[in-house]
């Protein structure tokens, strides 16, 4: 069996974006006021995080 990446709900999208993109170096691909992004790092897809 395989992981290829896993979701999370987050209350504030805007704090995690700035901690995963600021200080984690992932790559946000949508834009940072959307209700989910996907968090990409050395070109694969890690996560995808949706707001509550």
């Amino acid at each position: 069996m395989r992981l290829d990446g896993f979701g999370l709900f987050v209350d504030d999208m805007a704090k995690m974006i700035r901690f995963y993109k600021d200080v984690l170096g992932f790559e946000i691909k949508e834009e940072e006021n959307t209700s989910n992004v996907y968090l990409v790092k050395d070109g694969t897809l890690f996560f995808t995080v949706w707001a509550e």
